[in-house]
């Protein structure tokens, strides 16, 4: 489903920011890159159909058709995932979202591992609900989870315990996880539904402090973002 890049821009005029976003976003429209934007309504007798071709080994605990849709709008853009065993639960976590292998992976062949997605479910935590996310930006914060289990996949058991130590105790190696999954999102065409996420993070006089101060230094801003659409697309 497509909207004229000029809704884009209005929806975008709140904060300080506006000349600078909707000068970039108009300079997207010249370089003729996609910007088309998903609307729940736009899927709402579309989950079956999903479940149908993709969902043979997902598992999604939660009876939200809005985070289920989300999901596999995202996942349609990882056809090397659809055959991957993968769950999604809501879960008291201290991020907004969280992508990794099933505990038991050491035990699995690469190829028979399971992977999950855990959604925060307490917003005391950070401050934002998942569920104030449009489905836009729902679309593209899960598209950055399976951007990490993509990487997940693609590593044997040692490397994959390697970095699992590494991300957790170097924090260099856990912004560039992060800013390379950001990439990788916007490389698989979702690079619009994560700036409509980042839009909304940054904008929430509800997200605490501490998130919001994680979220600057390991993720990539408003602008990195729109700078890589724009490359992704020449």
């Amino acid at each position: 489903m497509r909207t004229p890049i000029i809704a884009f821009v209005l929806a975008l005029s709140i904060g300080n920011s506006f000349g600078l976003i909707s000068q970039d976003l108009y300079s997207i429209r010249d370089n003729n890159c996609d910007t088309s934007r998903y609307s729940l309504k736009d899927y709402t007798d579309s989950l079956s159909h999903y479940e149908h071709i993709m969902g043979g080994k997902k598992s999604l605990n939660t009876t939200d058709q809005k985070l289920k849709l989300a999901f596999y709008v995202a996942l349609a853009h990882y056809p090397e995932l659809h055959d991957k065993k993968m769950s999604l639960r809501l879960k008291s976590i201290s991020s907004t979202m969280q992508a990794q292998p099933h505990p038991n992976f050491i035990l699995k062949r690469k190829s028979q591992r399971a992977y999950k997605i855990n959604i925060n479910d307490n917003p005391d935590y950070t401050g934002i609900n998942y569920r104030d996310l449009s489905f836009n930006a729902l679309v593209g914060w899960l598209g950055h989870e399976f951007a990490h289990i993509l990487e997940y996949t693609k590593m044997n058991n040692r490397e994959l315990l390697g970095f699992i130590s590494s991300y957790v105790f170097d924090k260099r190696t856990m912004r560039t996880t992060e800013r390379t999954a950001d990439r990788e999102t916007i490389k698989r065409g979702l690079g619009m539904q994560l700036l409509d996420g980042a839009h909304f993070f940054h904008r929430s006089k509800k997200v605490s402090k501490r998130y919001r101060e994680k979220n600057k230094k390991y993720y990539l801003s408003e602008k990195e973002i729109i700078a890589d659409i724009k490359r992704n697309c020449e």
